[in-house]
């Protein structure tokens, strides 16, 4: 597989933060979105200043900052989630990528990062966000934005709906699956949830609107 240019949203985040340390070891370039370009020190070799990277100052939600990201981007991945309770951004960014990416001559493959219990994978897990006290206007957002994601018809798109994130250390593997509910799913860190956005980065069969559902092993 050649060298692929991805646009990266969330490059700052913890998932993110994998991802683009991962996606730089096996050669990739990448051009990152942030709202700070200077936390990217504290999270690649040389921060925004590796060879590789290209940062961007910007906001997911403002659609000219997405149409500067994607500029000449193989691949766009996204990593965002919201960031505080009350701040709802997974709409407005789905929104704004699949848009700008559809005007491309040819729109590139879109990884978007969900969670499980969206669009209909497990109404037990659904359940248990709630009663565990998730922001019922986040989850909303994130089920607008799962939604939004599934319809799109221009924009190759694969949705990833991990369960439990936490930062313990990677496992190295992960359960993996576009079939059956997911409910008796278990914790997956962070790290190995950005392996499989790197797999999934080269790797088109999780690809289409039925998304795939992820957990620990």
């Amino acid at each position: 597989m050649p060298a692929l240019t991805i646009a990266l949203l969330g490059a700052t985040g913890n998932v993110g933060g994998h991802y683009a340390r991962l996606a730089l070891d096996a050669g990739h370039s990448l051009r990152a979105l942030a709202r700070n370009p200077a936390k990217l020190d504290s999270i690649i070799p040389n921060g925004a200043d590796h060879p590789n990277v290209i940062a961007i100052a910007g906001d997911a939600t403002n659609p000219d900052d997405i149409a500067n990201l994607i500029k000449g981007a193989d691949v766009i991945v996204s990593c965002l989630g919201n960031p505080t309770k009350g701040v709802h951004i997974m709409t407005a960014a789905a929104n704004n990528v699949l848009e700008v990416a559809a005007k491309q001559p040819e729109p590139p493959r879109c990884i978007f990062i969900s969670s499980v219990g969206m669009g209909g994978t497990s109404w037990f897990i659904y359940k248990v966000l709630e009663l565990m006290g998730r922001d019922k206007a986040g989850t909303a957002d994130y089920e607008t934005a799962d939604q939004r994601l599934r319809t799109e018809t221009t924009v190759p798109v694969t949705i990833v709906r991990p369960y439990a994130l936490n930062d313990k250390p990677p496992k190295g593997t992960y359960n993996a699956t576009t079939k059956s509910p997911m409910h008796l799913a278990k914790p997956i860190t962070r790290a190995d949830v950005a392996a499989f956005l790197l797999d999934a980065t080269t790797n088109p069969q999780w690809d289409g609107p039925t998304g795939v559902q992820l957990s620990g092993t």
